[in-house]
């Protein structure tokens, strides 16, 4: 997916379509050994290639339930149930689920890291990129909801170290992805999603 398909947020309904897939493939995901799980979702939007984690999976979920109101009533009875479903697998699976997303953590940290480096050497590039990378600062906020004390301390350290090279190079701002997010990612603890170079 390009830069500018990313910030520009996903039809709620659509979205839901992409989570119940994902959602169903969440098992085999936990218990399988791959990181990134590409899934082929045939949306009534058309067909997307994704590449499934954990993380994502838990950022749509979150996306979709502070977009609640978007969908239709029968829309958020599937929510509902696509809510059920993957907390109950996580539960069932929940010590290796949170294996994976620590591993998944520091996969994200180290792209941010690198993301980073290159900010340093080429300040045009981070400005572009930047709203796109933040994504996986995002999708970091929602491992450590879901992981809680299992996260590691090491990692925890290391965010903070890369917490502070984003505030480095950048300055506050309005939201950086699709407005109609905003309500979704507030300042807090989004703070990222209101910064740019």
């Amino acid at each position: 997916m390009d830069n500018e398909g990313y910030l520009m947020a996903e039809d709620p309904s659509v979205d839901l379509e992409i989570a119940e897939i994902m959602a169903d493939e969440l098992e085999e995901y936990i218990v399988g050994d791959e990181l990134y799980r590409t899934v082929v979702a045939r949306t009534s939007a058309g067909d997307r290639r994704l590449s499934m984690s954990g993380g994502d999976l838990l950022a749509r979920l979150g996306r979709l339930q502070g977009e609640r109101n978007a969908l239709s009533a029968d829309e958020q009875s599937r929510l509902d149930v696509l809510q059920e479903k993957a907390d109950a697998t996580i539960y069932s699976l929940k010590t290796r689920f949170n294996e994976r997303l620590n591993r998944e953590f520091k996969a994200r940290l180290d792209g941010l890291r690198w993301f980073l480096d290159d900010c340093a050497e080429n300040q045009g590039k981070c400005r572009g990129e930047f709203p796109f990378e933040m994504r996986n600062r995002q999708r970091i906020e929602e491992i450590l909801k879901a992981v809680g004390d299992d996260a590691s301390p090491a990692l925890l350290t290391s965010l903070a170290q890369v917490d502070r090279r984003i505030r480095q190079y950048s300055s506050e701002s309005p939201f950086i992805w699709d407005s109609r997010l905003a309500s979704v990612y507030p300042k807090d603890p989004y703070w990222y999603l209101y910064r740019r170079p």
